[in-house]
Parts: structure tokens; C-alpha cells; sequence
């Protein structure tokens, strides 16, 4: 039976252990750059291991591409340890406490700079070729032993440095953003009370910025599937008749068909079906859709074609590829930072829009 006492308690506390990020993302923020630091440093004392650089056979990719080894390591390790010492005074604070302006802003800033770095300019777009790939790799990977051969290619140490950065930028951009809101006096977990303006214009333009991040990776596709259907659009014609003779042109349009997935579940960001599964789904149709399935992917994906569309940018001007008549093997590649920003504006809308009552301060 429910009391009276425990009716006035609120909302029950959340113990999930996701859901308690609020509470540890800022110490694993702190760990996660000591940890990186160290490695950095380990790389500066011994002239060895600095994943990026001359070190990485498609450096071309990279936006630090062209960073030497003894100038990136130091400044790594540097930044790296700098960001933990800070990270440990921001996981510490208790709301309430006073803590100066002047610290307050440079702390956020430094966890901004670094959420940024670490999520947009240090991965390219290898990690989106990876993470698109996926699909066709764990479905053909038990019967085919060169794409097993090549898993092992897919995990070298340039792609597990990614994905290490990837998780500090992630973890970085959740301390930062507790760390604002506890300092202001905002529930750490929601960011309640709102700025009602700025909830109104993320809601005012979610459905262009969905409609946005839809139509590009469907643009995408339609010129992979225009190859394979047989026609050359944008593409030159030997290179063309190669990649059919040769089958290459079958993974792009694997990869056309994955973009199309994601071009219809962006658009259920602003559809009922985003929010209810549909008739047509098994077993799960008239249950609500979990706000985090919808939202972490999404969020991801938003990352990686931001960070994965400089990068191609950055090879198209370095080798010219813009201008070319193989407009279509390239063209695309430029949406795709829009695509990112576009993706990640329709999220949040989607995360504002069906949030709930928070469990934490209660308010809805």
C-alpha cells in the first residue's frame, strides 16, 4: 500500500545503471582523459605508437592527417591531462556550491572544445564506412573468407583509436553539459527549468531538419542504384563498366539500401509511428518506442556523417575531385556535414519532444 509520505516522495529514482549517467559521466570523462593522456605521453617518451600522422596509411582521410608525431603526441598528451585535472574539479562540484564565473566558463569551454575535437575533427570517414559495411559483414561474413580477412583490416589500430575517441567525446559532452546545469541549478539530468525560446525554435524547425537529413543519404543511394541499374550518371564510363564486371559496384548499393533504411527511420522522428511501433512490427506493434532507440543511433550517426563528411571534403579539395565529371562518386560527400548538423537538430526536437516527467526533479 502507498502512504501518504511516500506519495509526497515524487518520482521514484532511477537505478538503472544508464540512466544514472548524470552521476558518473563526469568522473569517466576524468578517467577517460587520464587514461588517454598517459597513452599520449607514452607516445611522446618513446617515439612510437601516435596513431595518426605518418603512421596512417590513409592519413589522406584524417582532417590531422599532416600532424607530426613529435609535435601531435606532446599536444595530445598535454590537452589530454590538462582535460582530467579539470574534469576531476568538475565531477566534484556539489550544486550549491559557489564556484567563480571566470572557472565555470573556462571549464565548459574546455569540455566543449574537447566533445568537439574528439566527436567532429579526430574521426573520419572510415568509422561511417564501417559502421554503414555492418550489416553486409555480419550477414556474409560466415561465408565468405575475404571479408573475414578483412574484419581483421577493419580493426586496426586506427580504427580502435577512433572508436576510443568517439566514447571521450561522447562521455566528455555528457560531464560538460551535467556540469552547466548543476552549476546554474538545473536538474543535471533533464536541464529543467527550460529556456522555453530555445526549446520553441529546436521544435519550430524539427520537421525541415528532418526532411533535411532524410533526402540526403536518399540522394546518396539513388546514384548507387542508378550504377547498378546500368546507367553511368556522374560516374566515367570504363570505370563504370569495370565496377559492374567486377561486382565493386555491389557494395555501394548495399550501402545505398542501409541509407535508405536510415532516410525512413529519420523521417520517424516526426511521424506517429516514430513514437508507437506500427502494425506491421512483430510482437513489439502498439508499444511505445524507447526514447533511446531512437535517439542514441540517431545521435551516432549524426556524429560520424558530420565528421565523416569533412574528411571527404577536405580529400576532394586537396585532389581536385569537386569539379570533376564524376560528379556523382563524390557530390554527395558534400551534404554530408549538413546531413550531421540536419540529424542532429530533428534528435534532439524528437529527445525534447518525448522526454516525460523527469525522474529525477519530477517535472514534466
Amino acid at each position: 500500500m502507498t502512504t501518504a509520505t511516500e506519495a509526497e516522495r515524487g518520482p521514484a529514482v532511477r537505478t538503472g545503471v544508464l540512466r544514472r549517467w548524470p552521476e558518473w559521466a563526469p568522473w569517466a570523462a576524468t578517467l577517460w582523459a587520464l587514461g588517454y593522456g598517459l597513452t599520449a605521453l607514452g607516445w611522446t617518451l618513446t617515439g612510437a605508437g601516435f596513431p595518426l600522422g605518418a603512421a596512417d596509411p590513409d592519413r589522406e582521410l584524417s582532417l590531422l592527417g599532416g600532424v607530426p608525431a613529435d609535435a601531435g603526441a606532446p599536444l595530445f598528451a598535454a590537452v589530454a591531462l590538462a582535460g582530467a585535472g579539470t574534469g576531476a574539479v568538475m565531477a566534484r562540484y556539489r550544486p550549491g556550491a559557489p564556484v567563480p564565473r571566470w572557472w565555470r566558463r573556462f571549464a565548459i569551454g574546455l569540455g566543449a572544445t574537447l566533445s568537439v575535437a574528439l566527436l567532429v575533427v579526430v574521426p573520419d570517414t572510415r568509422i561511417l564506412a564501417v559502421a554503414g559495411y555492418l550489416p553486409m559483414i555480419l550477414v556474409k561474413a560466415p561465408f565468405d573468407a575475404e571479408i573475414r580477412g578483412q574484419i581483421g583490416a577493419a580493426l586496426g589500430v586506427e580504427h580502435l583509436h577512433q572508436l576510443a575517441v568517439l566514447a571521450g567525446g561522447f562521455l566528455w559532452a555528457a560531464a560538460t553539459v551535467v556540469y552547466a546545469r548543476r552549476t546554474v541549478g538545473s536538474c543535471a539530468r533533464c536541464g529543467r527549468p527550460d529556456r522555453s525560446a530555445a526549446v520553441a525554435t529546436v521544435q519550430r524547425w524539427a520537421r525541415p531538419a528532418t526532411y533535411v537529413a532524410a533526402a540526403i543519404p536518399a540522394l546518396y543511394a539513388v546514384t548507387r542504384w542508378i550504377w547498378v541499374a546500368g546507367v553511368p550518371l556522374g560516374m566515367n564510363e570504363d570505370e563504370h563498366a569495370a565496377g559492374l564486371a567486377d561486382g565493386s559496384l555491389w557494395a555501394g548499393a548495399w550501402l545505398a539500401s542501409f541509407a535508405l533504411v536510415g532516410t525512413v527511420l529519420t523521417l520517424g522522428l516526426v511521424q506517429r509511428w516514430g513514437e508507437v511501433f506500427p502494425r506491421w512490427v512483430p510482437v513489439l506493434h502498439g508499444r511505445r518506442v524507447p526514447v533511446g532507440l531512437a535517439v542514441v543511433p540517431a545521435s551516432v550517426v549524426a556524429v560520424l556523417a558530420t565528421s565523416g563528411g569533412i574528411g571527404l571534403i577536405k580529400v576532394g579539395l586537396a585532389q581536385d575531385l569537386i569539379a570533376t565529371d564524376e560528379w556523382a562518386a563524390f557530390g554527395p560527400a558534400l551534404l554530408w556535414p549538413l546531413w550531421g548538423v540536419a540529424l542532429g537538430w530533428a534528435t534532439l526536437a524528437y529527445w525534447l519532444r518525448r522526454r516525460g516527467a523527469c525522474g529525477d526533479c519530477g517535472a514534466a
